[in-house]
């Protein structure tokens, strides 16, 4: 049997500097070095005998030869996919999982709607939900789960938006913070412990003392206990605002709106599985809250 001498990286590692325009862009895309998707690149051209890309203006450009081999690999590489897919199907007794990893922040309906309807018209798919902050770097290094929810804007993995959540920061009732002059809150704060959903060093820098925590239950706890105080979406805690077990600070431009994005791991389950998922998803204006 005549083996190939050519790899499935190789051509996806083409595509990517096609399809992102360029070999800087490719990198980042994939994770890897410039050098690496150039070595990689090169190899190919070599292994084949055949320029695929020329320079013209400084700008990589495929050639007629790389044109015609760019459009043949592309099926290739996509039934490599499909294959690894039915593979999955295989192990799984035809029953497909979808994980997701879900910022404690993001609070919506219309997510959990689109959920909803999604998990009832697929039943060949269980769904694990795990809330959980994260960091950038834990978003660019995310392999195992097929979709992530975070407020982190990644544009070189072509994140889709989603809304707005505005957050506000509460207290117990009977909190001195309620009675500090707004003037001279935002200095007062940094003395007094900070109960942080978020990862995000915007959020915790300059603090005495911060706890992380992975719910807004466990949050809103340890504030109706009169530990220090909280960033809380507000669409989470009305309840527990109007029973006053706990109590939004009165201040001036302390109210934050975050917007979240969607990644999708688009080698986990069937496309059409994904345009079925991403129905109907719309997204808001809002002030950002960038990293």
């Amino acid at each position: 049997m005549e083996k190939s001498r050519t790899t499935l990286d190789q051509w996806i590692t083409l595509q990517a500097v096609v399809d992102y325009g360029g070999f800087a862009q490719a990198a980042d895309a994939l994770h890897r070095t410039q050098s690496s998707i150039s070595y990689t690149i090169n190899k190919l051209e070599q292994t084949l005998g055949i320029e695929i890309l020329s320079l013209e203006k400084r700008r990589a450009v495929l050639t007629h030869e790389g044109k015609l081999l760019l459009e043949l690999s592309r099926e290739i590489t996509e039934k490599a996919i499909s294959l690894e897919k039915e593979a999955k199907k295989l192990i799984f007794n035809n029953k497909l999982k979808i994980n997701m990893l879900i910022d404690p922040l993001y609070v919506s309906d219309l997510f959990l709607d689109k959920i909803s309807q999604f998990i009832k018209e697929n039943k060949h798919y269980d769904i694990n939900i795990h809330k959980i902050s994260l960091s950038q770097s834990d978003v660019l290094s995310q392999k195992d789960h097929d979709l992530v929810i975070t407020h982190h804007n990644i544009k070189s993995l072509q994140p889709i938006d989603l809304e707005c959540i505005k957050t506000v920061l509460v207290t117990h009732p009977e909190s001195v913070l309620q009675h500090i002059n707004n003037n001279d809150l935002c200095k007062e704060l940094q003395k007094h412990t900070y109960i942080s959903l978020s990862r995000n060093s915007i959020d915790i820098d300059h603090h005495n003392q911060v706890i992380h925590v992975g719910s807004i239950e466990t949050a809103i706890s340890l504030v109706k206990h009169g530990l220090g105080y909280s960033r809380l979406p507000f669409a989470a805690i009305q309840e527990e605002l109007n029973k006053n077990s706990i109590k939004q600070l009165n201040t001036h431009n302390k109210d934050k709106e975050y917007r979240f994005y969607l990644y999708l791991n688009k080698n986990s389950f069937p496309i059409e599985d994904i345009e079925k998922l991403l129905l109907a998803i719309n997204s808001s204006p809002c002030d950002l809250i960038n990293d």
